[in-house]
C-alpha cells in the first residue's frame, strides 16, 4: 500500500511530504518527495515523522527521484 504523510528532515526540521510503501511482511520503504534516496525501516512512518531519526535497515538510490506514490511503487518493485 502506498501513502503520503507529512514529516520533517534536516537539522532545521524542514517540512516535507514523505512518500511511503508499506510491505506485507512489515516495514516501510519511504522517500522524501523529490529525493533520490529510498530507505527501509521497521519503525512507524506516520504524521509528523522526523525522517532523520528513523532507524533504516536498507536503502537504495533511484536516479529519477521519487515525486509521487507511483514513482516509489515502481522503484521498490523494480
Amino acid at each position: 500500500m502506498t501513502r503520503t504523510t507529512q514529516g520533517y528532515y534536516g537539522m532545521s526540521h524542514n517540512p516535507c511530504d514523505v512518500i511511503c510503501f508499506d510491505v506485507d511482511r512489515g516495514g516501510t520503504w519511504y522517500a522524501v518527495e523529490g529525493s533520490q534516496n529510498v530507505n527501509f525501516t521497521y519503525e512507524e512512518v506516520g504524521l509528523g515523522v522526523d525522517v532523520e531519526t528513523l532507524n533504516d535497515v536498507d536503502a537504495f538510490t533511484w536516479p529519477d527521484g521519487i515525486h509521487c506514490e507511483d514513482d516509489l511503487e515502481v522503484a521498490v518493485e523494480d
